[in-house]
């Protein structure tokens, strides 16, 4: 801030005068300061001009110093008036404050006003970069600031992709591309994919052919890891069953290799393997590479190294925090803690806008785009709808094309979710492509996501929410009327017949003592034999009172239902309060409550009427996720 140091406590004396005047007075008032010189941003924070005139008396006026932005203040001056609030006398040595803005500089200039102390940005013994933290352009600008020139950083492992398979061609000349020949996709796409994760180098292996012996496979292979120092290798195709795939063979009886896992439960990716190979120094010290060996379909091989190579490169810098597996030695239970803090991508819920086949032998990540979509009665909160990107063969690379994530569908049929098809507007969650979470510190952690739970447990996301509503009032006489206005804003605010299949709806008396309140809520809720949701609304006073929540008994019957429900979704219940508060601050008295009830067979959630179109809209957005979350 351009301005001019001053001392508060001249400011201290200045206001004492000015409150004690009347309108007249205060209209002849006038503030003047002498200059006590000029400090510009690089300048110590002693240094004046020569231009001063020393040797004038300051006449007892008090004094200020001209300071520019980025200036350090001098010393025993301890706030800046803005250059806009003053004017500067002809003769370049007086300072007033412009009279229009007496008042205000009086009444706001305090002790360090428009003044940054030294240390305020950073604070002493701040972290500015984390151990395992991806460098952004904002780490650089903090070093710099910090006045760190150099840091150690982690080795880039280096990757290494590799084609197999007769038919391919390095060239995409389409004169050569005859007689069972194609060219190479799945090179040009892995090294292009990789290059944008950020933590990797990817290297180029060429293309190896399905009638090289094993020994030539495996020597060129060790070469590429123990001489050129490959990290990783990425395999594509020779994977299989076939009478030609022999990959597995070269990394295992070939390289001395370790298979971990040698078919995955997913599409595509069936065939998918994952290997280690070590070798062990003159020292003892044991060196681990790692292969991942992936079917030979473009698609598949992409959306593998997507799922499977990159949060394993980016669990490579952060590494394993070993305090939670120090007391075992089981190698088993350190891999599922690695596995369970690994960084995985962003996760939202879509719903489809066509309705799409489920796969009965395997669940599916299906590629689709997404659009923004605002919520219909709510325009400040929006969902998201997926659309397909068309045929979802694994060779079909156009279905890469425009998606923007992986949509997790169920396995289909009687030993899957029980259905055959994912209708339209049903809710899935989608993993997004471009924004992962890898490079932010509090991204998502695999055992905390939507996909961790999906895999878990296969989730039969329900084709409409079954609702059942339970109304509680103190005025029975008068409840008809505003039990209806409340089932028809539920029913507008989480989508209407299309979403929401009302089951009940049953009016519960609470003009009663907790025992019997409890009581009454018990036998409405369990009664909602056929209902996933429940919603239980309190009603608030009618008539003249219609500005009034029966405070007690809203207590009442939200600490009845906490006491009757599992697994507490108190997030999203405090979620609910404030988008009820937003449109009447009176649902801020109303204590939410979100949990499970019926043996897990239903959510519930607990609301006054009060805000109450809001309330139905943000769970409209949550609830196959709740569900999701609590029945796990």
């Amino acid at each position: 801030m351009d301005g001019y140091a001053v001392k508060t406590s001249d400011l201290v004396v200045m206001k004492k005068l000015y409150d004690g005047m009347d309108e007249k007075e205060r209209g002849n008032f006038r503030i003047d300061f002498v200059l006590d010189g000029k400090v510009f941003a690089g300048d110590s924070n002693t240094a004046r001009i020569s231009s001063i005139d020393k040797s004038s008396s300051n006449g007892g006026y008090p004094t200020a110093v001209y300071v520019t932005t980025g200036a350090a203040v001098p010393n025993e001056y301890d706030a800046v008036i803005p250059v806009e609030d003053t004017k500067e006398a002809e003769t370049g040595q007086i300072m007033c404050i412009i009279d229009d803005k007496i008042a205000s500089v009086l009444a706001t200039t305090k002790p360090w006003t428009w003044i940054r102390p030294i240390g305020c940005d950073i604070a002493a013994g701040s972290i500015v970069l984390s151990k395992g933290e991806k460098i952004q352009p904002v780490h650089m600008a903090l070093l710099a600031q910090c006045g760190v020139n150099q840091i150690s950083v982690k080795y880039l492992p280096k990757v290494g992709i590799l084609s197999t398979g007769n038919e391919l061609l390095t060239t995409n000349n389409k004169d050569q591309c005859q007689g069972g020949k194609i060219p190479d996709a799945n090179r040009p796409l892995l090294l292009s994919q990789l290059a944008t994760y950020g933590n990797c180098k990817p290297h180029d292996l060429g293309i190896v052919s399905d009638d090289v012996s094993i020994e030539m496979i495996s020597d060129k292979l060790q070469n590429v890891l123990w001489n050129d120092g490959i990290d990783v290798i990425i395999s594509t195709g020779g994977i299989s069953m076939g009478e030609k795939d022999n990959m597995e063979q070269v990394f295992v009886e070939g390289m001395g290799g370790q298979i971990h896992f040698g078919r995955m439960e997913m599409k595509p990716g069936k065939p998918t393997t994952f290997i280690t190979i070590d070798k062990e120094s003159s020292d003892g010290t044991i060196w681990r590479k790692l292969v991942f060996a992936l079917p030979g379909n473009p698609v598949s091989a992409s959306v593998c190294t997507e799922l499977l190579v990159r949060p394993c490169l980016d669990l490579l810098h952060h590494g394993v925090d070993v305090s939670e597996v120090v007391n075992s030695l089981d190698e088993q239970v350190f891999i599922r803690c690695a596995v369970d803090n690994a960084t995985v991508h962003c996760e939202l819920m879509a719903t489809l806008t066509t309705d799409v086949k489920l796969d009965k032998g395997r669940p599916e990540y299906h590629r689709v785009s997404l659009e923004r979509a605002p919520c219909p009665h709510d325009k400040l909160y929006y969902s998201y709808q997926a659309t397909t990107t068309g045929v979802q063969r694994s060779s079909r690379v156009l279905s890469l094309r425009n998606a923007d994530g992986l949509m997790m569908l169920p396995r289909g049929g009687k030993l899957g979710c029980g259905k055959d098809v994912a209708k339209t507007g049903e809710a899935y969650p989608v993993l997004l492509y471009q924004s992962s979470s890898y490079s932010m510190r509090s991204g998502t952690r695999f055992e905390e996501s939507m996909h961790r739970r999906m895999i878990k447990k296969e989730i039969e996301p329900s084709e409409k929410m079954h609702l059942g509503i339970v109304v509680c009032t103190s005025e029975n006489e008068e409840a008809n009327g505003r039990v209806n206005k409340v089932r028809t804003i539920l029913m507008d605010s989480l989508g209407k017949e299309e979403n929401v299949k009302l089951v009940d709806t049953v009016v519960c008396d609470v003009d009663a003592s907790y025992d019997m309140i409890a009581q009454r809520l018990n036998e409405a809720v369990c009664g909602m034999n056929n209902a996933n949701a429940i919603f239980v609304v309190v009603l608030g006073k009618s008539g003249q009172e219609s500005n009034q929540l029966p405070f007690r008994t809203g207590l009442d019957v939200s600490h009845a239902l906490r006491q009757m429900t599992t697994k507490h979704a108190d997030a999203l219940a405090m979620r609910l309060r404030k988008a009820a508060s937003s449109e009447d601050t009176l649902a801020a008295l109303f204590e939410n409550v979100v949990g499970l009830v019926r043996n897990a067979s239903s959510v519930l959630i607990a609301c006054s009427d009060r805000g109450l179109g809001k309330t139905g809209s943000v769970v409209r957005s949550s609830l196959n996720h709740l569900v999701a979350m609590l029945k796990n």
